[in-house]
């Protein structure tokens, strides 16, 4: 099942497809031996008011994981958003597990996602960061879009439970 964020306006969302979602959520951390995964999320429009993640890809054998630290590989994710892009896909985000019951953003996991945000020298206006917890049916997720100007914006999104009966439409750019 799809799972749909809206930001707190509701002129802009995020839906999450179901095989992005069961992508990421083969890689929950329920147990203590297993190491944070992660990686980046990708949609066919970045600039669109309505963003609709196709796929998720990641961990990469590269990265750096623990149980409570997750570093992509710059290498490998940059490798990866080439094969994606000659796709049609676009890089909007990064996901990650965390070993919570209620996930929240790390100091390390803001300068990350603030990092990859800079590194687009201006392609992007925002960048999603996606945690996943390790309880919940379906798993609790926050999400937040990431905005950078003088200093960083962190938009917590909300999620809406899907009881649409129509498909929504991509909105216009912003």
């Amino acid at each position: 099942m799809n799972r749909l964020f809206f930001y707190p306006d509701y002129r802009r969302y995020v839906l999450f497809t179901t095989p992005a979602l069961n992508h990421i959520y083969s890689r929950l951390q329920r147990w203590v031996w297993q190491k944070e995964s992660g990686g980046e999320l990708f949609a066919v429009d970045p600039a669109s008011h309505g963003l609709i993640i196709t796929i998720a890809k990641g961990p990469a054998r590269e990265d750096c994981r623990a149980r409570h630290a997750f570093n992509p590989d710059i290498v490998a994710a940059h490798r990866e958003r080439l094969l994606q892009y000659d796709l049609g896909l676009h890089a909007i985000g990064l996901w990650h597990t965390h070993p919570e019951r209620y996930p929240r953003p790390s100091g390390l996991d803001q300068r990350t996602t603030e990092a990859y945000l800079e590194a687009f020298m201006g392609d992007r206006t925002r960048y999603l960061m996606v945690i996943l917890g390790n309880h919940g049916a379906p798993p609790n997720m926050q999400v937040w879009s990431v905005s950078r100007s003088e200093q960083s914006k962190w938009i917590a999104l909300l999620e809406v439970a899907q009881t649409l009966r129509y498909p929504i439409p991509a909105m216009t750019r912003f």
